[in-house]
């Protein structure tokens, strides 16, 4: 066994820890892309109708109304934020795993010579 071994089990621990916080960005992800949706729908009825509306949108524990333009605008800024916070820790996962495949290759399936 290799002595950089020793370091696998740190680095599992870190590959699980960024797969969930991957999930959790996921739904937060797919929660405003459903938001992104209705806003949408709302513009089909005709630009007036969209102008005119003003949406609750929750911040933290405090919920804000705010106009259709600052409430999409503000959607499209998270929605590009967090694709560039998932593709990094996909990378990130993506080198890691790599790694432990180097340390210990029965981890990834392959066989040991």
């Amino acid at each position: 066994m290799c002595p950089r071994a020793a370091h696998a089990p740190c680095g599992c621990v870190q590959v699980l820890a960024e797969r969930q916080q991957m999930i959790e960005l996921d739904g937060r992800r797919n929660m405003n892309r459903e938001a992104l949706g209705a806003l949408r729908r709302i513009e089909r009825q005709g630009a007036e109708v969209a102008a005119a509306s003003k949406h609750w949108i929750c911040l933290g524990d405090v919920f804000v109304k705010r106009p259709h333009a600052a409430t999409r605008a503000m959607l499209e800024e998270d929605q590009r934020r967090l694709d560039a916070e998932v593709g990094a820790l996909h990378e990130s996962v993506k080198q890691k795993t790599s790694v432990l495949c180097e340390l210990d290759p029965s981890m990834c399936g392959a066989s040991r010579p």
